[in-house]
């Protein structure tokens, strides 16, 4: 149970440090070598994601969870953790493809991907706030 935490917080840092680098060289910095290390940290966020998700649903399954998560923000987190990691792997093949002349369509993937990150960070602050209420 203690698992998805260490994966979830990991995750969503990696995430937004992805999605503010591809905002930034979409954007500004337009750099071959940012490019290729935020092409990797998207391959990392991916593994790390797949693992929060898995390791969600672990938790989602202990009776003492269940019974104290309001659906509120509980059916919320779980599924945009999931719309996360499939948001996440479509995105690094869209962006695999393409490459570094995206232009527009990188920086809305982006800011997509920075508003998912945000939604899951509030969600899952919310959970806590009422698990350890």
């Amino acid at each position: 149970m203690l698992i998805h935490p260490l994966f979830a917080y990991t995750t969503l840092v990696v995430a937004l440090v992805v999605f503010l680098l591809y905002l930034l060289n979409f954007t500004l910095l337009k750099n071959a070598s940012v490019f290729r290390y935020t092409i990797m940290l998207h391959g990392l966020l991916i593994v790390l994601s797949i693992s929060a998700v898995l390791a969600g649903f672990a938790v989602s399954k202990v009776p003492l969870v269940q019974s104290k998560i309001p659906f509120l923000w509980g059916f919320p987190h779980k599924w945009n953790g999931v719309l996360l990691f499939l948001y996440a792997l479509i995105s690094f093949i869209f962006i695999w493809f393409k490459g570094k002349d995206m232009g527009r369509k990188g920086v809305i993937i982006s800011l997509i991907g920075l508003l998912l990150v945000i939604f899951q960070l509030i969600t899952g602050w919310m959970l806590r706030l009422v698990f350890f209420a």
